[in-house]
């Protein structure tokens, strides 16, 4: 099988890989070998992806995957991966804490999974791969979220507060930045995020058996969640998550009210902390304090803006991240940090819409790159031809990061093959900044 494959070693080493990592598992031996059409999508499959050997070699359930030849002709969408969660979790006992955390792995595994198969088979284009990836994590946020509070209801019950003498219930959000926020989600990608809550008041403290104070008790939830989204078992982890864009860091408190929240970005934030912000987007938890902090952020960043040194302060951060990042050599292109790569357009698109945004609030909506190069293209900031050109460059930066991903390869690329992408960036970078 793997002789007929166009990449013949690599369908073969990795076949052995899974062989040597399912070992003595008599079961997945029988799978594979009364599913002849099943074994021979894994050979495919190792050919084409280093990702996926790795990723079925450490979770042999995703053999069961390969049974359904749907996954390589339907593209998969957000209501069936949301279909097929619940319905996972609703077979397992509302009391099994940890049998319910690893349904929620062997979820995230499989959909991350068919989205691969997807991307390889040619029925998802790039924008639908982070696009999938990107739901595939918002469910699992908030299934986490659930979990978490579940667990944590049965001691403490729920938080309370009291304004004006009104007993309220204290919301809790999970705020995606980064790539997440970004609707731009990669193979591999980790989540950066951020916990906000609106208690204020009198009475801040739970309700339960045993009480606690407000601030305690979300502190806790969100390490509980981290710990679900992190702690490796039997199915792996979920995601790696970097909580370090909150108010003041890691030096900050892991979980923010709203208000002070608000009153950080507006006095002490800096502009990389704003550039962060338009990025963010609330991707989990109570409805009503999600609004309210899609307000607080459009506010923030059509009015609180260090526009006297917004020019001086992208560049500088700009330069010093190339400097630490980059992978760059003569011969290879640092797709994501080079001069001229991915992250060069997204400081562009975001200094460019920070300093428009005072008077057009419609300029920082969206949160993804290529809306807002749309935006800025449709206000008249950016000539609707450059604009293009750049949404254009970065797909193709992007495209080539996802099959990198897939083939278990760092983001670079031999310079000959990215030919004059890179100095279509660089003439918009010296237009703009010089």
């Amino acid at each position: 099988l793997a002789g007929s494959e166009s990449e013949p070693v690599d369908a073969l080493t990795g076949a052995l890989t899974i062989i040597e990592a399912i070992g003595r598992r008599s079961a997945y031996f029988a799978l594979l070998n009364e599913n002849p059409e099943a074994l021979k999508r894994l050979v495919n499959l190792c050919a084409k992806s280093g990702f996926l050997v790795q990723q079925v070699a450490t979770h042999p359930l995703l053999l069961d995957e390969l049974l359904d030849p749907r996954i390589f002709l339907d593209a998969p969408n957000r209501e069936s991966f949301a279909e097929d969660l619940e319905a996972r979790l609703s077979a397992a006992p509302l009391d099994d804490a940890e049998l319910r955390r690893d349904v929620l792995r062997n979820f995230q595994q499989a959909a991350v999974f068919r989205v691969a198969v997807a991307d390889l088979s040619g029925t998802l284009p790039l924008m639908k791969v982070s696009d999938r990836l990107t739901d595939i994590a918002e469910l699992v946020l908030g299934a986490a979220l659930d979990l978490a509070r579940f667990e944590m209801a049965e001691r403490h019950g729920k938080p309370c507060y009291r304004v004006d003498g009104e007993d309220r219930a204290a919301r809790f959000i999970i705020v995606a930045y980064g790539k997440l926020g970004g609707l731009e989600l990669g193979y591999g990608s980790d989540l950066d995020i951020v916990f906000l809550h609106d208690s204020s008041g009198e009475r801040q403290q739970t309700d339960g058996d045993k009480t606690l104070d407000n601030a305690t008790y979300f502190v806790r939830l969100a390490q509980r969640i981290i710990h679900i989204l992190t702690m490796s078992t039997s199915s792996g982890g979920l995601y790696e998550v970097d909580t370090r864009l909150r108010p003041n860091g890691k030096s900050g408190l892991l979980v923010s009210g709203i208000a002070a929240f608000e009153r950080y970005q507006q006095e002490e934030a800096w502009t990389w902390e704003h550039q962060a912000l338009l990025r963010g987007r609330a991707v989990a938890g109570d409805e009503q304090l999600r609004n309210r902090f899609e307000r607080v952020r459009t506010s923030i960043l059509t009015g609180h803006v260090h526009w006297d040194t917004l020019r001086r302060d992208v560049v500088d951060m700009r330069l010093k991240m190339r400097a630490e990042l980059s992978k760059e050599t003569p011969t290879m292109f640092d797709l994501k940090q080079g001069e001229g790569g991915v992250t060069d357009i997204e400081f562009m698109v975001q200094y460019l819409v920070l300093n428009e945004a005072r008077t057009n609030a419609d300029l920082v909506f969206y949160s993804d790159n290529i809306r807002q190069l749309e935006a800025l293209a449709g206000a008249g900031i950016l000539p609707a031809d450059e604009a293009e050109k750049l949404a254009e460059v970065y797909r193709t930066y992007r495209r080539r990061i996802h099959r990198l991903a897939l083939a278990g390869h760092p983001a670079v690329a031999p310079r000959v093959e990215v030919e004059d992408l890179p100095d279509v960036v660089r003439a918009s970078w010296q237009r703009i900044f010089d």
